[in-house]
Order: C-alpha cells, then structure tokens, then sequence
C-alpha cells in the first residue's frame, strides 16, 4: 500500500516530469535533469522565503538578545525564560531549517528512483497520454551522454572495471570532488549570508542561545554535508551529482531573488573569508 501511495504521489509523476523534459531538450538527459533541479527549487521557493524571513527577524532580535544575557548572565533558568520570549514573539522555530529539508530529501528519494528506472529503461511508470505524445515504445532506451560523462555510470564503477586512476574514471571522480566543492561554499555562502556564525564566548561561560547552537550544528553541517556529498556521488549515477550541484547553484540564484541586499553581503564575506590576507 505504501509503495503504491509512494508511485502514485511522487514516483510516477516524476518520471513522467522528466521524460517530458527529456524529449522536449532534444533527448538530452543531463538538461532534463537540469530543469528538474530549477523546478524543485521553484516549488520549494515560499519555503526558503519563509525562512529568510524569519533570518531577518532573529537579526532583529540581536539588541535585545545581548541585553538580557547581559542581564540575567548569572541566572540560567531566567535567562532562559526571556529568550523563549523574544523567539516565541517572532515565531522563531529552531528546527525550522528541517521545514526546507525534509521536501527536498522526500524529492530527492524519489529522484534516485526514477533516476535509476530511467538508466535501466524501465518505464513502466509512464502515463499511456506521455507515451503518445513523446512516441515511446516497449524496448526505448534513454540516451544517457552528457558532457563527460555517461549519467547512468559512477565513479566505483568506472574503477572497478577500468583501475582508479583511469583516463575512463577521472571524470566522474572529478564530478564528485566538485560537488563537494559547490556544497560547501554554497553552505558557507548561506550561512555567512545569515550571519549564523556563533561569536566566540568567553571564558568560563558554557551556555549558549538556542540560535548559537542552531549556529554551532549548521557550522558542523557546513564539512558534513560535502563530505556525504562526495561520498555518494562516488558511489552513485553520475545523475545525481550533476543534479546536486545544479541544485547549489540554484539555492545561490533563489536567496539572491528574495533577498539581493543580505545576499550581496553574503558573497562579500565569502570573498573576505578565502581572498583576504591575514
């Protein structure tokens, strides 16, 4: 039952989305899986909306944030007591990040399916209306090519049959190593965007804001995701490498379209943080 709400509500209409736009990008894969990428983030835009939004109002809280810790710095259940306050004023959720992950993990399920349904050819999922309009027969099979690399194999399989350091296998390790990049400045961009870097605290004090350890986990996440990035593009259909760094690229270009002013100072600190001398 499960499997077919998951197929009905989710699997089958992706599929469908993609081979639409696979056939309409001159059956080039990599572009549909492009427009796939620029979909999703169109769809998951009130979301990021939401939460920059609410960025903006932690920002504004700051003033009064040092005021009380300053005020009740030796009494933590007070303390306490007032931040609940001010969040609760704003409508701060500390977990609201989760509200734009969980989409984009439940789609991403989803297009790791149909991403290998495709590879294989197996398109059982499609509507009888998409295979007249796109002339799909039994036996069709998707053209895979794109750029450097074929989008249905990896980076382990491509060593397994050919050595690791391979002229075949460099371009998908490559894929991998660059995702990694593009995840981690993006996290960085949008994390110095939000100014979510905790400020040091002194000595002696162990405490901490619910937005300072918001601030510790999204920095923690900053190495983590790229790290887990890599790993799976190296195990997994070049597809979704490909679909991830555009995915980046996309967070990039949404926060500059909702928020141009706090995304300019974004790229400025970046800029500050690598180009910089000491």
């Amino acid at each position: 039952m499960l499997s077919t709400i998951w197929n009905t509500l989710l699997f089958n209409p992706v599929l469908n989305g993609l081979i639409i736009l696979y056939h309409y990008l001159g059956d080039n894969l990599g572009l549909a899986i492009l427009a796939v990428a620029v979909i999703v983030r169109l769809f998951l835009t009130p979301l990021v909306k939401k939460q920059t939004e609410m960025t903006k109002k932690m920002s504004g809280l700051k003033p009064e944030l040092e005021k009380i810790q300053k005020k009740y710095a030796n009494n933590k259940e007070k303390l306490s007591q007032e931040q609940m306050k001010l969040y609760k004023r704003v409508g701060y959720n500390p977990l609201g990040c989760v509200g734009t992950m969980i989409p984009q993990l439940i789609i991403l399920s989803a297009l790791i399916g149909v991403i290998r349904a495709v590879t294989a050819s197996d398109l059982d999922g499609l509507y009888t209306w998409v295979r007249e309009l796109v002339g799909i027969s039994n036996g069709y099979v998707i053209n895979p090519n794109f750029l450097f690399w074929d989008l249905t194999k990896s980076y382990n399989g491509m060593s397994a049959e050919f050595g690791r350091f391979a002229v075949e296998s460099l371009p998908y390790i490559a894929l991998a190593l660059l995702v990694g990049v593009v995840q981690y400045l993006t996290t960085t961009f949008t994390q110095k965007m939000q100014n979510l870097t905790p400020e040091p605290t002194k000595k002696g004090k162990s405490s901490a804001s619910t937005p300072d350890m918001q601030a510790q986990m999204q920095k923690s996440m900053m190495y983590m995701f790229p790290l887990m990035t890599i790993f799976f593009t190296i195990s997994m259909p070049a597809a979704l490498g490909w679909y991830w760094m555009v995915q980046s690229f996309m967070l990039v270009i949404q926060y500059f379209t909702l928020d141009f002013d706090k995304t300019k100072k974004g790229i400025q600190n970046l800029r500050v943080k690598y180009f910089t001398k000491k």
